[in-house]
């Protein structure tokens, strides 16, 4: 299947580089596709969006980037996700697990979210 998500610029520019390996997602409120349903080899179609922060989803840049799906891991909670995966998976953003922990809980709806679902490591290729 092919899925279409929206995401930063920035974080786009990280992918192409081979710097960002790993989308960390939870299911929400605003995208339709349902990561416990995400599959190996299902690929990933990256629709730039405006931010961060967070202002919508209104799509700046549509099909910026193709991906493959290569792993996708399910974690009940952030700091289980960063444990397993390390720090690495946010780049430069965070220096400690709790740092980690906070920066995950604060995007759009994932307080919430992450409890009820959550919260996916999706490992791609380009």
């Amino acid at each position: 299947m092919e899925y279409k998500l929206e995401i930063y610029r920035k974080a786009i520019q990280a992918i192409r580089l081979g710097k960002k390996k790993v989308e960390i997602r939870t299911n929400n409120s605003y995208e339709s596709i349902q990561y416990d349903q995400l599959k190996i080899g299902d690929t990933i179609l990256f629709q730039i969006i405006a931010g961060p922060p967070f202002v919508g989803l209104e799509i700046i840049e549509p099909d910026a980037l193709k991906v493959k799906v290569v792993a996708v891991r399910h974690y009940p909670d952030a700091r289980s996700l960063l444990e397993q995966e390390s720090l690495d998976v946010l780049s430069t953003l965070c220096n400690t697990i709790e740092d980690g922990v906070i920066l995950l809980n604060s995007f759009h709806e994932y307080q919430a979210m992450i409890p009820l679902h959550g919260i996916y490591a999706i490992e791609i290729t380009l």
